[in-house]
């Protein structure tokens, strides 16, 4: 008898389509300080920098990932989950990924750029399943 099933099949990537986004997809040429972003993932997550062409000109270019209790980052309960860096024109078309657990509600980067000329950078939030294939199948003895 066939079961009929509503998950995505074997083989297949599980993509977080919920994900937060700290920056969207674009170009950074100045040190930035992102927005707080409401994440609520109490749990591990993957901070996700996916990046694109970055200029010849960036000598340095670091991210540092914040969470806070409050959507306005007030007070002293800001802390760091962890910072990328230093990421260079070499990095090019590259994704890097690092693992933290957040148990802060709000989440921002803060972009420290050296040099001149833009990088291409998107920081997304996924959950640890994102990318993870399922490599599951049914067993008929059951």
């Amino acid at each position: 008898m066939a079961q009929a099933t509503r998950t995505v099949g074997p083989g297949t990537y599980v993509r977080d389509a919920n994900k937060p986004t700290l920056v969207a997809q674009g170009d950074l040429s100045a040190d930035t300080d992102g927005s707080w972003v409401q994440v609520d993932r109490p749990c591990d997550v993957l901070v996700e920098v996916v990046l694109g062409t970055i200029a010849s000109g960036v000598s340095a270019f670091d991210i540092e990932i914040f969470g806070s209790d409050t959507g306005s980052g007030a007070g002293t309960n800001v802390v760091s989950y962890g910072r990328f860096g230093p990421i260079g024109p070499s990095d090019d078309n590259s994704t890097l990924v690092m693992a933290a657990h957040v148990y802060k509600p709000y989440m921002r980067y803060k972009a420290d750029h050296t040099g001149s000329g833009a990088c291409n950078v998107g920081i997304f939030v996924r959950t640890p399943h994102d990318r993870v294939t399922d490599s599951s199948t049914a067993n008929p003895s059951i």
